[in-house]
C-alpha cells in the first residue's frame, strides 16, 4: 500500500466512523435531556418539529435515531471499549505526535488543514476533539493487530527502495478547473475569463464537472505525479506560474482550462523517517483485518448486549 493509498484509506474511515458519531452524539444528547429515568414522560411527546399541521415528538425522533444508527453506535461503542481494555492490559499508548500524523494523512487533498476541519464539522458534525478521539483509536487498533507481528529491517528497506519515488519531495498544484465538452465550448469561456469575467463565475455557468463546479472549479491540491488526475492537466499545471490561467486541453471527451491558484512543497521522507510507517504497513497487511480483530476482542472481554435492535426496513 502506497503512502497515497494509506492516506485514501483513512479518510475513508474516518469519514464512514464520523456519521457513528453523529447517531452517538445524537442519541447520548436525547438520553441526557429527555429520557432520564426521573423525568416526566410527558416530556418525551413535546414536538420537535412540526410539518403541514403534524408534530414530530422527541419519542419519535429519538426512537428513529435508535433504529436507522442504534446498531452501528452500539457496537461503536462496544469496540470503543474492548480497544482500551486490551491497550491497558498491553501497556499501549498513544502519543500526541502519533495522532497529528495520523490527521496529516486523512487532510491529504484538501486545500488546507482548516478546510479539512470545516469539512468534517460540516458535513459530519464532527469536532477537532472528534476527529483526534477517533485517530487514538485507530492507532491503537493497528497497534493491537500488529503487536506479535515482527518485520525484518531487510523487508523494509526492500519495500523503500521499491517505492523510492513515493518518498521523494513533491509538488502539489492548488488547480481550478472548466471542464466543457467541445472545443468552441472552451475557447468561449476561455474568452469571458479573458475578457474580464472571474474564473469561478464561469466555472459555475460553464463547467460540465458536477463535482468542481460546485465549487466554482476548485479541484484542491493534487500531487503533480497523481496517478488519479489526467497526465494533460498535471503537464499544464506544471508549465505555468501562479496565478495563470491555461487551455484549452483536450483531457478524454473533455476539453478543460485550468487556473493554478498556488503551489506547494512536500517534504520527502528519508529511510529513517519512513522506517515505522512501513514497518506498520507491512505487519498490517500480515494483520488479521481490524474489524476481526474487534470482534475477537469483544469475545475476549464479554460483549453482550440487552437490547434487540431492528434493522430499519429497506
Amino acid at each position: 500500500m502506497t503512502k497515497q493509498e494509506k492516506g485514501l484509506w483513512v479518510t475513508v474511515v474516518v469519514l464512514s466512523v464520523g456519521v457513528i458519531f453523529m447517531g452517538a452524539f445524537i442519541l447520548r444528547g436525547m438520553n441526557d435531556s429527555g429520557m432520564d429515568a426521573g423525568s416526566d414522560a410527558s416530556e418525551k411527546e413535546e414536538p420537535v418539529a412540526s410539518i403541514a399541521g403534524e408534530m414530530i415528538s422527541e419519542k419519535q425522533w429519538v426512537d428513529a435515531l435508535k433504529t436507522r444508527y442504534g446498531n452501528n453506535v452500539l457496537m461503536d461503542m462496544i469496540n470503543r471499549q474492548a480497544v482500551l481494555a486490551e491497550a491497558r492490559l498491553q501497556g499501549l499508548t498513544v502519543t500526541e505526535s502519533e495522532v497529528n500524523k495520523e490527521l496529516q494523512s486523512s487532510m491529504e487533498g484538501y486545500s488546507s488543514e482548516q478546510a479539512f476541519y470545516d469539512e468534517m464539522w460540516n458535513q459530519f458534525d464532527m469536532s477537532t476533539e472528534d476527529l483526534r478521539a477517533e485517530a487514538t483509536y485507530h492507532i491503537l487498533l493497528e497497534k493491537i493487530a500488529t503487536k506479535d507481528i515482527t518485520v525484518s529491517e531487510q523487508a523494509i528497506q526492500e519495500y523503500y527502495d521499491e517505492h523510492e519515488e513515493d518518498y521523494k519531495p513533491t509538488r502539489q498544484f492548488d488547480l481550478s478547473m472548466i471542464q466543457v465538452d467541445d472545443l468552441d465550448s472552451a475557447n468561449d469561456a476561455l474568452e469571458r475569463i479573458e475578457d474580464g469575467e472571474a474564473f469561478g463565475e464561469v466555472a459555475e455557468d460553464e463547467s460540465t464537472d458536477e463535482y468542481s463546479r460546485e465549487s466554482k472549479g476548485r479541484l484542491g491540491f493534487v500531487e503533480e505525479n497523481d496517478p488519479f488526475q489526467p497526465e494533460e492537466m498535471l503537464k499544464l499545471a506544471s508549465e505555468i506560474e501562479i496565478g495563470d490561467v491555461a487551455g484549452p486541453v483536450q483531457v478524454g471527451e473533455h476539453y478543460i482550462i485550468i487556473r493554478l491558484n498556488d503551489i506547494e512543497e512536500k517534504q520527502g521522507m528519508t529511510y529513517e523517517e519512513a522506517l515505522e510507517d512501513i514497518r506498520m504497513m507491512l505487519a498490517l497487511n500480515e494483520a488479521s483485518p481490524l474489524t476481526e480483530v474487534e470482534q475477537q476482542l469483544r469475545s475476549k472481554y464479554g460483549a453482550e448486549t440487552r437490547v434487540h435492535m431492528e434493522r430499519p426496513a429497506s
